[in-house]
């Protein structure tokens, strides 16, 4: 939908605050918090799950997500052909729901959000070091925010059908660090009731408006919406809270990845999500 003050914005990426470099090899705070470390003595997850990162787009070409990023295997790289017959043509690694397409993504495209969202889950700089919860798993990329984060009136049905994407391609968790400014249609809420039916974990956010309402979507019960804690272990300031909370992770300072690999800090429940997922 658009006026003569240009498209109604629909929602957008739960950030807050300002970015910072980090060491990069460095363990955030959020990771070690969770004990993941202890974790990786036993596994660090399997190549054989998959999430998928609705958001922004993520640069594949990062170092710490080679070998990372999920394969169709279906689907023959660059023979312009529909190969699975999923709808999607040379649907290698994803989807660009923002621009319908299968484009690279990576520069002044996509927006760093999605990329640090993506290093939080699966990121493996060098010398030993694991920047992601679970380094050993999959990550299928589905952008639907635009450069500047956010999505609008007229996106609902790219919402919906990235969801479709992920479930019909073999995601097992949908993670979803994205807000909407008020109660989304009925499409949208469809997309997440087939996920839950097909058991497909789909992670959300509460919002960083430090209310006692949590946003959409993370509100529907078929999504497990995650608040946002700070280093002290109490609820970050700018997290949203409320009854439809499923669990609380790190989100305030939290160390990522950008855009080309360089390490930094960041805050939102955008990035606590990714600890759960």
């Amino acid at each position: 939908m658009s006026g003569s003050q240009g498209p109604i914005v629909a929602g957008g990426a739960g950030t807050t605050g300002s970015i910072m470099p980090a060491s990069p090899n460095s363990l955030s705070w959020g990771i070690e918090r969770i004990q993941a470390p202890q974790a990786w003595t036993r596994t660090t997850g399997s190549q054989d799950v998959v999430v998928a990162v609705i958001d922004s787009g993520i640069d594949t070409t990062a170092p710490q997500l080679q070998g990372k990023i999920w394969t169709n295997p279906k689907e023959i790289p660059g023979n312009g052909i529909d190969d699975d017959h999923n709808g999607y043509v040379d649907d290698v690694h994803g989807w660009d729901f923002r621009d319908n397409d299968n484009s690279s993504l990576s520069g002044s495209k996509i927006h760093w959000h999605g990329t640090f969202v993506a290093g939080i889950i699966a990121a493996q700089p060098g010398k030993g070091k694991a920047a992601g919860v679970a380094p050993g798993v999959r990550i299928m990329d589905l952008r639907l925010l635009d450069s500047k984060n956010l999505f609008y009136g007229s996106d609902w049905k790219k919402y919906a059908a990235a969801i479709d994407y992920a479930v019909d391609n073999g995601a097992d968790i949908i993670n979803m660090s994205i807000y909407a400014n008020g109660k989304p249609p009925l499409i949208l809420e469809q997309a997440l009731q087939r996920a839950a039916k097909h058991g497909v974990i789909v992670v959300g956010i509460t919002g960083n408006d430090g209310k006692s309402q949590v946003s959409y979507p993370g509100r529907y019960s078929s999504v497990l919406a995650v608040s946002a804690t700070d280093q002290s272990d109490h609820l970050a300031s700018f997290s949203n809270y409320g009854s439809e909370v499923s669990i609380a992770a790190p989100g305030e300072k939290v160390t990522s990845i950008f855009p080309g690999g360089y390490a930094g800090t960041s805050s939102g429940t955008s990035f606590a999500a990714p600890h759960v997922s």
